[in-house]
């Protein structure tokens, strides 16, 4: 987990890869503990939040979530 707030900083853009780290602080748009570590893309980017598309088995889902919830893939 990283320290701070710079994670809350960054500039999303509509495609990018996130991967979903859910933040126990926030419990607002929490995604499910199913998402946990799961890989996917930003579809949607609103005032603040951000639906990221997920593809679980052959099925496209999509969360809504804040971005506390979500970290740039390295």
């Amino acid at each position: 987990m990283s320290k701070g707030l710079s994670h809350l900083l960054i500039n999303y853009s509509i495609g990018d890869k996130v991967v979903v780290v859910i933040d126990p602080s926030e419990h607002k748009t929490t995604p499910h503990r199913r998402f946990q570590g799961r890989v996917g893309y930003i579809k949607d980017i609103g005032r603040r939040t951000a639906k990221v598309g997920i593809l679980v088995g052959d099925k496209q889902k999509t969360l809504q979530t804040k971005f506390n919830h979500i970290r740039p893939i390295k």
